[in-house]
């Protein structure tokens, strides 16, 4: 800042400030501007703040009501995902369980399995009420087991 203060200094600022300099400004206000140190330090300073309000003055910012709304909104689809994480796991580790529970039951009847496909193939139609049982069993894990799977999967 200059040390001696000028008698016009505040007049220059108005001028600035308000958009209207030079063009507003008379030619002498003008001149003693250029030649007095402390006002043409005015007019540098003062145009740099005037270009910061436009620049301000254009910026949208949002309502204090908007960004509480939207903060509101991420917590509550954050808590949302922390509250899915255990459950996803319960349905991985279900379906695991489900497949591996299928795969068991497969391995203790093979025998029987192989024994009757075996029985059907070689043998008359009498012993098809011994294999109805099993093949209807069977059927119905093949028609369920897709059904099982597509509800035990998180949809996202």
């Amino acid at each position: 800042m200059s040390a001696m203060p000028c008698a016009r200094e505040h007049d220059v600022m108005t001028l600035v400030l308000s958009g209207r300099w030079p063009e507003s400004a008379d030619a002498s206000l003008v001149t003693h501007a250029e030649t007095c140190a402390t006002c043409a330090e005015v007019v540098a300073i003062a145009s740099m703040l005037r270009v910061e309000k436009d620049q301000l003055n254009q910026l949208s910012i949002p309502a204090a009501g908007q960004v509480w709304w939207r903060s509101a909104l991420r917590a509550r689809a954050d808590a949302a995902r922390a509250a899915e994480r255990p459950m996803i796991w319960l349905q991985a580790v279900t379906g695991a369980g489900a497949v591996g529970a299928v795969l068991a039951g497969l391995t203790m009847l093979w025998p029987r399995l192989a024994g009757t496909v075996h029985l059907v193939l070689t043998s008359n139609g009498a012993s098809m009420q011994e294999v109805l049982p099993l093949l209807l069993i069977a059927g119905i894990g093949i028609v369920a087991a897709p059904i099982a799977f597509y509800l035990a999967v998180p949809k996202d």
